[in-house]
Formats: structure tokens, sequence, C-alpha cells
């Protein structure tokens, strides 16, 4: 693996230093006459599949998964405070913006992927006699395809047209319509020319980090991303949606957890590592808590989940589960009033009140390893709490509140040594789900009903996380059964956003699309009123905003806004694109 992404990334380095003439004199040195196709396309997966862990740190977790309401920070001892993300940083946002869109010699017209596409679908245009040539062309557009909408997703309107020509350092921004019109022609392409042999690209094999040159895998994957893209749009265009999805029925979709877009990780630092690895065990040393025995001492705690022992936990860069996923499997019920001023205190708006989710304990990993602990969250951007005594307390000074002991954990196989997840960026769960939406909302039109795509695909979720149904399925069933067409549809797209985790993307444009959960979405305008400690050591009884305001006033990110570093040098980046408080296109209006 190391030796094709470092040949694959090699060809960016050397294009951009030397000239085409002295590189002919290297025969294997990739060049537009010999591109090295495979070791290029299989670097485009690795970083479209696969994010770098910076990238992939403050890009997608930071942002996206916290968007999401899956993952929070702000316990004591915690780099992120409670208002953290949802304030406007240069820094982070500007190394996902950069990774991606950058149009310097220094970071490869348009970043690795992009410049690696293009050596690719140049040379075969040039070469149309080349073996699997159209095959080739169909993963290449397949994976900038997916690369592009993540980014489209995260950021709103962005360069498309004129993305990554090293001529036009100032490019256009294309509106996120356009983006999604250019994707699905090119897709249905794919879709319908280029991947629609039955056929394995033998000199794949050992390249395909995904699905070993199975050409019959990417045309699925083409297609399920071809539905992922029109339910984004089905609410700001459902005439085109319809259409677009009437179309897609026609071709295969993912038909099972074998199909799922899964990148085996490797145990190297290097190459293909556990991603929440990396920020997981930044400075966390070794657990340790005050001797029961012995109040001067203390002792190192161990932990066991599932199998997995450990003897150290989440340092001061990783993060919990948030409060709302918790809350949410578990069948709480959820109030407004918990999370806006004036909001109501009687109704609830947990879509999917009453049923246990036994993927909580696949998902998450109970406070200190104990099953009889009940799982508990962080809330988001909650900065403030009452006490026992009636006091208003930050939450990360509080011994209890404050501990990440006392919290859940992302289940250790995803970020502790060895474990054995391994990156989803598309999976069948999704597909199902997304069909029962469409199917529910008259979109399109299948021989299964919108509740048996919802219950396969919530099967195969727990298959895929090894996790027992028991009543789950049924749980399911009977709630959806008895519930308004409104509420149907509130049931699947919750179980969507739930089955999206640890895909960020995803689940953050579902929230932002379908509004539910609908208490993610809210505004957290709440206040408490309880006696605050001035800084003098004088008392007074006040109100105080239990949630960081952040760059929104309160209102949930609508998108990732586009870095002053850009704006600093293209005076074509979109007003819009400057707040991170502005819909994207296809957001539920």
């Amino acid at each position: 693996i190391k030796k094709y992404i470092t040949i694959g990334l090699v060809a960016i380095s050397v294009l951009s230093c030397t000239d085409m003439e002295d590189l002919n004199v290297n025969p294997n040195a990739p060049t537009a006459d010999n591109p090295a196709t495979e070791a290029l396309l299989a670097s485009c997966m690795r970083k479209a599949f696969h994010e770098d862990r910076f990238e992939f740190w403050r890009g997608v977790v930071l942002h996206g998964e916290r968007f999401a309401g899956h993952l929070e920070g702000g316990y004591k001892g915690c780099w992120w405070a409670p208002g953290d993300s949802y304030s406007y940083n240069e820094g982070w946002t500007a190394a996902a913006w950069d990774s991606y869109n950058s149009s310097s010699f220094t970071n490869g017209f348009g970043g690795s992927l992009f410049a690696n596409v293009g050596l690719v679908l140049d040379y075969i245009e040039a070469n149309p006699e080349t073996s699997m040539a159209k095959e080739f062309k169909g993963i290449a557009i397949t994976v900038r395809a997916f690369q592009f909408l993540k980014i489209t997703d995260a950021f709103g309107d962005m360069p498309y047209s004129q993305h990554g020509d090293i001529n036009i350092p100032s490019p256009e921004f294309d509106t996120q319509k356009e983006l999604y019109d250019g994707l699905e022609a090119e897709l249905k392409l794919v879709v319908e020319e280029y991947l629609k042999d039955d056929v394995t690209i033998a000199t794949m094999n050992s390249f395909d980090i995904v699905y070993g040159g199975d050409v019959a895998s990417w045309r699925k994957f083409a297609n399920s991303l071809r539905l992922r893209m029109a339910l984004r749009r089905s609410n700001v265009e459902p005439n085109a949606a319809q259409t677009i999805l009437s179309n897609v029925v026609n071709y295969p979709l993912f038909e099972g957890n074998e199909d799922n877009l899964v990148v085996q990780r490797t145990t190297s630092t290097i190459d293909l590592q556990n991603q929440y690895y990396g920020f997981f065990k930044t400075w966390p040393g070794a657990i340790e808590e005050e001797d029961p025995n012995d109040p001067e001492k203390t002792v190192k705690l161990v932990f066991t989940w599932d199998g997995i022992s450990m003897n150290w936990g989440p340092g001061a860069g990783a993060f919990i589960p948030a409060y709302e996923i918790i809350e949410t499997m578990k069948g709480s019920p959820l109030y407004a009033s918990d999370v806006i001023a004036g909001g109501s205190a009687t109704e609830d708006i947990n879509a999917v009140s009453g049923i246990y989710d036994p993927r909580i304990d696949k998902f998450f990993m109970a406070p200190r390893g104990e099953a009889s602990n009940p799982h508990k969250g962080r809330p988001a951007r909650a900065n403030y709490f009452l006490d026992e005594n009636d006091t208003i307390r930050t939450i990360a000074s509080h011994d209890v509140e404050g501990d990440v002991l006392n919290y859940s954990w992302m289940h250790p196989s995803i970020w502790y040594d060895n474990g054995t997840w391994n990156p989803v960026s598309m999976d069948y769960t999704e597909v199902c789900l997304a069909m029962a939406e469409a199917v529910q909302r008259n979109l399109v039109t299948s021989d299964k009903s919108a509740q048996e795509w919802l219950i396969e695909g919530l099967n195969a979720s727990c298959e895929h996380w090894g996790a027992e149904t028991g009543s789950f399925l049924s749980d399911v069933e009977a709630k959806f059964a008895a519930a308004t067409d409104e509420e149907k549809v509130a049931i699947i797209t919750t179980e969507r956003w739930i089955s999206s985790y640890t895909v960020q993307h995803e689940a953050y444009s579902v929230l932002r699309r379908t509004r539910q959960p609908e208490y993610c979405y809210l505004d957290r305008t709440a206040t408490i009123n309880g006696i605050w400690k001035n800084a003098d050591g004088t008392s007074e009884r006040k109100d105080v905003e239990i949630y960081a305001q952040g760059s929104t006033n309160f209102a949930l990110p609508q998108r990732m806004r586009v870095p002053e570093s850009e704006v600093s040098v293209n005076a074509n980046v979109p007003e819009a694109s400057k707040d991170m408080v502005n819909k994207v296109w296809w957001a539920n209006y």
C-alpha cells in the first residue's frame, strides 16, 4: 500500500518541478505518456475515502461530527471548549479547504486527488485504445465526483468548471446547483456507459483499495452516489429529484453489506492507519484516580469493553459522544425547552422516542466500561449548568460533569490500539434508508414499501456493527406503522442520521436537509437562573445562556465558511460563502 500511494503522490511533485522531456528519460516516472494509471487511482482513493490526519481532525471531526451532534469535547482538560468549532477558526477551516481546492504548484493543481484524476483522464483521452480505458475513466470520474460532493456539501458554492487550472489563480465559483447538475450528468454517463460491462480490471487487483478492480461494484457505488445526491436536492427541486430517481432505480444500487465502500486499514502509522487513533492518543497518559484505600495514592485504571482492555483513555485532543445521539438512541424523550428559550417542555420531539437502539453498545462504551452504567453524552455547546447548590458552574470545572470518566466513550474498536473499525464512505444501510425516504415521499416507486426498506436497512446496520437486534426491529416497525406520514418521514430520516455515525459528512448533511433530529436543529438559546459568583468574590442571582453562541448566534452552523486565506486572494468568493450561518442550496428552507 505504501508503495503505490507513494508512486501516485510522487506524480504531483515530479510534474510540478520537471519538464516533460526530462520525465521521459525515466521509464518508471509517471508522465503524460506513462501515467502509472493504477498507482494514480490508488492515491486518489486514499485521499477520497481515507482523509489525512489533520484534514480528518480539523475538517471532518471538529466541524462535521460536532455540527451533526455525534461527538463533542469540552470536558475537563479537553482542548476543545464548548464554543470551539461553532466559532470560525481560520486554521481549522483552511486545513480542510486547502487540501481540496489549492491551485498552486505546491499543493498540486487543486490537491493531489484532482491532479491525479486529471492525469489519468488526459492520458485516456490521448490514448483511447488503452486496455480498459473506459473503465479507468469511469472509476476516476466517480472518485472525483465523490470528492467534489463532499466539499460542496461542506462549503456550498465552490470552483468547479475552473477548478485546478494553474493558469487561473483566482477561479470563479460555480453555484452548488451547477455542481450537482454537472456531477449528476457525469455519474449518469459512468453508470450507463463507462462501467456498464461486468468485468474486472486485473491490473487494479493490488491497487484498488476498495473493490479490487471489480467494475460492477464501482458501478453500484456510482449509482448509489446518484441516489444520495438526488435526495439532497429533493426538497428544493422535487421534480428534478423524481426524474433522476426514476433513472437511478433502473441500474444496480448497493445490494448488501458486501457492497459497502470500506477501506481496510493497516496497522502502520504511515499508511491507512486508524484516523481517530491519532488524536485520541494525543498526550493521554495512563488514567489514574484516587486510591479508595489510601487517599494519598492513585491507582491506574484499566477498562474492558467488548473484549478490548484499555490502559489509556481519550487524550486532550479527543472527543466523547454528544448527548444528542446518546439520548436519541436510548429512546429518551427530548424537549425543545432544554435547548431553546420558550420551547415546549411537554412535547417530545424525539422521532424514535421509546425505542432502545442496540447499536449504542457498538457505537459507544458505557462510562468506565461497565454495562450497568447508563450511557451519557456531553451536550453540544453546553457551557453552564446548575449544580446541587443552585450555583451556575461551567461543565468543565465540575468534578462530575467535567470528568471524562463519567461519560461514554467512542467504542474502543474505533480508536484504541489495533482497533477493528474501518472507514466507511457509503453503505447498504444508507441506500436502504434513502430508498425508504424516497418511497415514503412518493419520489419513486419500488417493489418494496418504505417500511420494508427501513427495516432492511436497520438490519444491515446491526449486522455491520455486530449488534444483536433483539426487539429493536419490531419496535421500529410498530412505531412506524402507527405513525402519520409526517412522523414516518421523521423516523426514517432520524434513523439515517443515527446510521451515519462515523460517516461525518453524510450525518451533517442529513441533519441540515431534513431537520431531523429536530432537537439538534433548534437554536440553542435556553437560559438558566442561578447564583453567579463574580471574580471579586461576590455573588448575585442572574440568568445565563447555557450554550455557547458561536459565530451563528446560537443557531446550527449551516456550512463551513470559505477561509480568509482564499477570500483575500480571490474576489470571486460569493458573499454567502463567507458566513457559517448561510444555508447551502439544498438545505431545508
